[in-house]
């Protein structure tokens, strides 16, 4: 066999199996329901926003 068919050989094994324990590989659990508010507090947009005092609008014509 020729080097660079070897190479290509282990190459595939190599892919194959990462593929393989990428996929079987236990998953980490779900983040508990305390994690998802606060991540849900930190990302939410606010619910009122500052109105007064700021530059007047001009139409554009």
């Amino acid at each position: 066999m020729k080097p660079s068919t070897i190479i290509i050989v282990i190459i595939a094994i190599g892919a194959g199996a990462a593929g393989a324990w990428w996929l079987l590989a236990p998953r980490a659990p779900a983040p508990t329901s305390d994690a998802t508010s606060r991540a849900h507090d930190f990302f939410k947009a606010p619910k009122d926003y500052k109105t007064t005092g700021g530059q007047k609008m001009k139409p554009r014509w």
